[in-house]
């Protein structure tokens, strides 16, 4: 299982919260279409493959965002409501992400940076940036024929 994978297969437990893996470009077409509110994991700009003990684990540096609908012209205090519940998305995955034995736990303190009108579509909530770095990667004396641990 890649990391994405292994990040939908978190997300696919939380009850309530849709998936899409996408760069925010294409994001921006297909958010109008999908069903809100959902987790969207942008595709990783960066990462580090580490090399060590007989495997290569792959760490990106990802953002992954929890969002739903806004209105066009929001008041703030309406719309704090939905900033807080996809907060709750947050920290249903990282707790489901520490738990879940496919990656290193998070750090104690997690940035998040609030997401107002990024997109065409009317979307508010919350975006985490964090390293995600894999237990278990591929043997190295695989890698050619593709064949994991």
């Amino acid at each position: 299982m890649n990391v994405e994978e292994k990040v939908k297969s978190i997300v696919e437990k939380i009850s309530g919260l849709n998936y899409n893996f996408n760069d925010w470009t294409r994001a921006n077409v297909e958010l109008d279409y999908e069903r809100l509110p959902i987790c969207l994991y942008i595709l990783p700009p960066s990462g580090t493959l580490l090399f060590k003990n007989g495997n290569i684990r792959d760490y990106p540096s990802t953002i992954i965002a929890f969002l739903d609908k806004a209105d066009f012209d929001f008041d703030s205090t309406e719309n704090e409501v939905t900033v807080e519940r996809m907060k709750f998305f947050a920290k249903q995955f990282v707790v489901g992400l520490n738990s879940s034995g496919l990656f290193q736990p998070l750090p104690e303190n997690i940035t998040y940076q609030a997401i107002y009108d990024k997109l065409d579509v009317n979307l508010t909530g919350v975006a985490i940036s964090v390293e995600l770095k894999e237990i278990n990667g591929i043997c190295i004396e695989n890698i050619m024929n593709k064949n994991k641990c």
